[in-house]
């Protein structure tokens, strides 16, 4: 046997340098490098990408998600980070089996990626684990020709066994230095009948019988398995690295069928004697609302991670998180899926000008087409009012495969040398009149050497008579600055914009009548009208008083203003809606006279500005929408911020025009406040602290007795009905056993507990709690391009249900 190994490897070695020395031919040069290619269907039209293997670092864009990347790689490359990682996305279409990809290319030939992907009607347990990840691999493409990727790792598995087996002695060999550097490089080139080294592999077959069981010793001394076993693995695995196919893959299929009562996917297992193996879970779409079906694969993941020693990294879309795992799993299963888990985000500008770029060049498109398509689609101004990272990469291409037929289909805009030559063609191609036109008067010669274009003679329009102005000019140039200094400024959001008013007493600024009347005198009009000291003060005596439904109609009319008809309706008739419920200022017409006694007029009112299709409204409901979507892994992951909820609490109770807002330091706690909502006939009194501080809510409870007393004697002083009282405080699943206990305590008295209040919050509640909370913040560093007082009014009816809550008896 030592001779025959010898041999062959001899003969290989010859046949390697022959192989080298010689010119191959697959450095000829290819058309793209010769010549431009022409463009061939829509750069854009593929969007979807089916597998992470066959992904390149070349084909993607670098700067996207790379913090992600690196942190994925750190865990399996450097084998130091968590062995489960999570990768979530708001929605389809972020890019994760991509990342995955990148992942695959950048961590090399040292991990073996193995891609699972479960089908509906699966029974879920280690045998389709097993035979998913054997069926993906043999259908992924290999580096080498007509190789698929299971037979590649079949061919190495077998090669690195045979190279410890020489490494040890047990194998004799009379070079092992060669044999080990053969063994260990490509072992396509031993197992292909083609390859530099196929004598080896000859060799291999030819005595496979024999060296069959010297294998699986050496395997069993790394697994947990009876020889026989590993043998009957080994035969199939030798037989798929000589001749691939399906044909030994049914075979190993077959096996697979004992993995359930063995309690181990040997399949993997046999793998990770190589080189470490990563799970890379992917397309669970199909297990949505299947919460059975989210707690067995958590739990058969867990215990490939914890009892395998394999890596895992699970990628799911937010909403199939939610459906079928999320709250569904036991408390320890879903706090180790989410330790070390990480969210994509969408493209940014510069993100999708590269992945615009990217696209172009694979499709081989001229520069100066590519330099015209990107001014066609104009990046900048399609991300223009929408949220960061709420652009996908799937929703961008498919924008820019629309856009690309679209360009296709127009017609070509002429430069000014295309523009000059058509027309020099045209002006060649008409014949000459028939009858000469009477000679133009001599003009000056034109810089241009393009002639100019004769077009047809138009005559001149007679002016219009001029309309006789009333007042002379330096009494129209006051009147004119006095208006520009008496222009109210334009709102952030054209939501918030106030219908002008509607006059009814001014003249008509383009008179048609024949006949002018003239304004009435100076003298008469001011008596008529009262000045702005007077208007102010009437104003303000006759100001009705807020009713008790007037926060449900201020409610009202923020609804009718977010619909999308709304504004167009106040602004058409705003006579609909009385002046008390818009809370408009009243102010004074504008008295201006001249110095030649003329009676002023009354400045005419602005016209009405039309809506943007997109408005900055949209983009905060945009932005919000993004936000809660990134809160929602926190909320269900971590305890109730209350610090947050307070922060809110304070803003909407300074903002809300009903509601007056206290805060009272706690006694004996220096810089612990609460905070008490007083509407009409209610106080409110907030509790915002973890129930486990008891030392807050004695004293807290020591509080609101007090002023629950103080409410019933002030009431009984004055002879009215007492003020409804309530202790409010939030709390969610998280929290429910904490607050059970705190209710059952003696920490809060008796007579206090029928006015306890706590608002119950699920996720999606607190999500939406935590981003209005960071888009106000936002707004008030200036990092949103709007007012604190605009984003409550835009998202007030995104949070009605937690005021409602709130402000409930």
């Amino acid at each position: 046997m030592e001779n025959s190994f010898n041999s062959c490897y001899c003969v290989a070695e010859i046949e390697q340098v022959n192989l080298v020395g010689s010119p191959d031919s697959s450095n000829a040069p290819t058309p793209a490098e010769t010549g431009f290619v022409p463009v061939r269907g829509n750069p854009f039209a593929s969007d979807v990408c089916p597998s992470p293997l066959g992904v390149t670092e070349d084909g993607s864009v670098g700067a996207l998600n790379e913090d992600v990347l690196d942190q994925l790689l750190e865990s399996v490359e450097n084998r130091t980070g968590r062995p489960l990682m999570l990768l979530t996305a708001p929605r389809a279409g972020y890019g994760k089996t991509h990342l995955l990809g990148r992942v695959v290319a950048a961590a090399g030939p040292q991990v073996i990626m193995v891609p699972l992907a479960f089908r509906t009607g699966d029974t879920l347990n280690l045998s389709t684990t097993s035979r998913r990840s054997l069926e993906s691999l043999h259908l992924a493409k290999g580096e080498a020709e007509n190789w698929s990727r299971l037979r590649e790792l079949c061919a190495g598995l077998v090669a690195h066994l045979l190279h410890d087996l020489i490494k040890e002695g047990l194998v004799p060999s009379a070079n092992p230095e060669q044999a080990l550097r053969v063994l260990k490089g490509s072992p396509v080139e031993v197992f292909q009948k083609e390859g530099s080294a196929h004598m080896i592999g000859e060799w291999l077959r030819k005595h496979s019988s024999g060296l069959r069981p010297i294998l699986a010793r050496r395997v069993t001394r790394e697994l947990p398995l009876r020889p026989e076993v590993a043998d009957e693995w080994l035969s199939l695995m030798i037989g798929q690295a000589f001749a691939g196919g399906t044909e030994g893959l049914a075979a190993m299929l077959d096996l697979t069928a004992k993995d359930s009562c063995t309690g181990s996917p040997l399949w993997l297992r046999l793998l990770s004697i190589w080189r470490p193996v990563v799970l890379l879970v992917d397309h669970l779409d199909g297990y949505y609302r299947n919460p059975d079906a989210g707690v067995t694969i958590a739990a058969m993941l867990m215990d490939l991670v914890d009892s395998q020693g394999l890596h895992v990294l699970l990628s799911l879309n937010q909403d199939v998180w939610q459906a079928t795992f999320g709250q569904h799993l036991p408390s320890a299963l879903e706090d180790r899926l989410t330790a070390s888990q990480m969210l994509l985000r969408g493209l940014r500008e510069a993100d999708a000008m590269s992945l615009l770029r990217l696209r172009l060049e694979q499709g081989r498109v001229s520069k100066s087409e590519v330099r015209e398509f990107e001014s066609f689609v104009d990046v900048r101004q399609y991300f223009l009012g929408r949220p960061v990272g709420s652009v996908s990469a799937r929703v961008f291409l498919r924008h820019c495969a629309r856009q690309w037929e679209i360009f296709q289909n127009s017609v070509p805009v002429p430069t000014s040398g295309a523009a000059s030559s058509s027309v020099a063609e045209a002006a060649a191609v008409v014949p000459p009149p028939t009858s000469m036109p009477p000679p133009l008067p001599a003009v000056e010669p034109m810089t241009s050497a393009v002639p100019p274009l004769m077009t047809e003679t138009v005559a001149e329009e007679e002016p219009a008579p001029k309309i006789p102005s009333i007042f002379d000019a330096e009494t129209a140039t006051e009147l004119q600055q006095m208006a520009e200094t008496l222009a109210d400024p334009k709102p952030a959001l054209p939501q918030d914009e106030l219908p002008p008013p509607v006059s009814t007493s001014a003249p008509d600024p383009f008179p048609e009548r024949e006949e002018v009347t003239s304004p009435p005198a100076a003298t008469d009009w001011q008596a008529a009208e009262p000045s702005d000291e007077e208007a102010s003060s009437s104003t303000a005596k006759n100001a009705p008083t807020p009713g008790a439904d007037a926060f449900v109609k201020l409610r009202e009319m923020l609804h009718h203003l977010r619909q999308p008809g709304g504004r167009a309706k106040i602004v058409d008739d705003p006579a609909d809606i009385p002046p008390e419920r818009l809370n408009l200022p009243v102010t004074a017409p504008t008295v201006a006279a001249s110095a030649s006694g003329s009676a002023p007029v009354a400045p005419q009112p602005p016209a009405p500005t039309p809506v943007p299709p997109s408005r900055p409204g949209d983009a905060l409901l945009g932005r919000f929408e993004a936000l809660r979507l990134q809160m929602i892994p926190q909320a269900e992951s971590q305890a109730l911020d209350y610090t947050r909820l307070g922060d809110l609490v304070r803003l909407a109770g300074r903002r809300f025009p009903l509601v007056r807002l206290t805060e009272h330091e706690l006694p004996g706690m220096t810089g612990r406040h609460t905070l008490v909502w007083s509407l009409q006939g209610v106080e409110l009194l907030f509790g915002l602290a973890s129930f486990a501080d008891t030392a807050y809510w004695r004293v807290l409870a020591g509080f609101a007795a007090g002023r629950l007393t103080d409410i019933h004697n002030d009431a009984e002083r004055d002879g009215v009905a007492p003020a409804k009282f309530k202790l409010v405080t939030f709390k969610s699943d998280r929290e429910q056993n904490a607050w059970q206990n705190l209710v059952a305590d003696e920490t809060i008295p008796d007579p206090l507990k029928p006015h306890l209040d706590a608002v119950h919050l699920d996720s999606r509640s607190v999500a939406a709690l935590y981003a209005m909370q960071r888009i106000i913040k936002d707004a008030e560093t200036g990092t949103v391009q709007a007012e604190p007082t605009q984003v409550m009014t835009v998202l007030a009816r995104e949070l009605d249900f937690f005021w409602k809550r709130i402000t409930r008896s």
